[in-house]
């Protein structure tokens, strides 16, 4: 005890060169554990770019170059678009011409209405007095603004091709249709331009897209409203139902011809007594639907 009092000064050095002696060694021993770890990470990137550079064919070796690859994608791009266009087919416009006047519009569309309101009475589908389609601005003139020819014949086409879809669906009546305004629907001062003719929304488009927007009111029972959903999601041109709002329709106390025919049918009663009867309710239905086009190709 009496030396380390004498050499109290030797014995803590002594302490403190084992303490960081010890500090070293574990410092080398974690720093060996990381430079270990960090081969191995090496190791494998170098192994994988090894294989990635091995392979016969890939794009940037001396077989394939990155133009040669983006050119076959760009290919395959062009094929993959050519398959999916005839899904997106437009409608045929109503006069299906590049060479339009105000004679060759005023009689398509006096053409189209005409042959509208004589489809709707041949399937029994009633029509409100005077309808004319969203045509009823249109329909009483003989010059129409030039810059809507050729969106009116569109709008024409798809109107009579919804109007057609519900008249093979046997809905009961079409009490509306709705389309986006044209140039020569754009008159303020006319009092047919604030007719319910027109929806708020207008068509979009991405450059090779357009779709455009169409709102129609009619009144079925259920099987009816199937057959339309069915008719729109098998058209050859692409038809989506955007939104769809139905409402019961009020029916009077007695049962006419049309609820016969259409879900109001009369049940035996074994107890005797007035018969009772399926009442299938008339139904009001609202749907947004779009019209979903290739647009024309412009240098592809």
């Amino acid at each position: 005890m009496s030396w380390a009092k004498r050499n109290i000064y030797f014995l803590v050095s002594c302490i403190a060169a084992v303490v960081l002696l010890g500090a070293a060694g574990w410092y080398c021993y974690s720093e060996w554990q990381s430079n270990n770890a960090n081969w191995e990470q090496l190791s494998q990137a170098y192994g994988e770019l090894t294989t990635i550079a091995g392979k016969p064919v890939g794009a940037g070796n001396t077989t394939v170059t990155n133009i040669d690859a983006a050119r076959a994608q760009a290919q395959e791009v062009k094929v993959r678009v050519a398959q999916m266009e005839k899904f997106f087919v437009p409608v045929r416009g109503i006069p299906n011409t590049n060479h339009f006047e105000d004679r060759v519009v005023a009689s398509a569309v006096r053409d189209t209405v005409g042959q509208l309101r004589a489809g709707a009475v041949s399937h029994n589908v009633t029509l409100p007095l005077d309808f004319a389609f969203s045509f009823s601005l249109q329909a009483g003139k003989a010059s129409y603004d030039p810059n809507s020819w050729e969106h009116l014949s569109k709008q024409l086409g798809e109107v009579k091709t919804i109007c057609d879809t519900l008249y093979s669906c046997r809905v009961n009546a079409l009490d509306g249709i709705q389309r986006e305004r044209t140039a020569d629907d754009s008159n303020p001062n006319s009092a047919a331009s604030t007719q319910p003719d027109y929806v708020d929304s207008t068509s979009v488009t991405n450059g090779n897209y357009v779709i455009t927007p169409y709102q129609i009111t009619f009144e079925c029972f259920t099987s009816e409203l199937g057959g339309v959903l069915s008719s729109f999601a098998n058209q050859s041109h692409t038809v989506v139902v955007k939104t769809l709002n139905v409402q019961p329709v009020e029916v009077g106390n007695g049962m006419d011809m049309s609820m016969q025919n259409n879900g109001m049918l009369p049940v035996a009663n074994p107890k005797g007594g007035l018969p009772t009867v399926i009442d299938e309710k008339k139904l009001k239905i609202i749907m947004l639907v779009d019209f979903v086009k290739v647009l024309p190709a412009q240098g592809r």
